[in-house]
């Protein structure tokens, strides 16, 4: 069992004002993948690889899903708590627009998806 710090922004709908730490291994999980997805990368002082960017893979060319996907599986193998194991998986699309592209990325537990996260510039 993990014990992380209560770091839900206070405007999700699960968000609980009295709580201030997380014992629940998968809510752990959830929690240092969301941390990662939303950090951009050079953002954390003494940590200069630390946070996918995902912002940065809209404005690459030739970028594939599964590149995205393998960076995000390298930032969850090295910052996530490793005391965890959560079967999960990684689903990576390009939406294509008219004046910008969005990227999306679905965070999947045992098969169902539990998160999701877009980025447009």
């Amino acid at each position: 069992m993990s014990v992380e710090i209560y770091s839900k922004i206070s405007n999700y709908t699960y968000f609980d004002p009295n709580e201030i730490e997380v014992t629940d291994d998968l809510e752990a999980f959830l929690q240092n993948v969301e941390i990662l997805l939303t950090t951009p990368k050079g953002s954390v002082l003494g940590e200069p690889n630390f946070g996918i960017d995902l912002e940065s893979y809209l404005w690459q060319t030739g970028v594939s899903s599964s590149s995205v996907k393998q960076g995000i599986f390298n930032q969850i193998g090295e910052y996530a708590i490793l005391n965890v194991k959560v079967p999960f998986d990684i689903e990576v699309n390009f939406l294509k627009g008219e004046i910008w592209d969005t990227i999306i990325v679905d965070l999947l537990v045992d098969g169902r998806k539990v998160a999701g996260y877009s980025v447009t510039p």
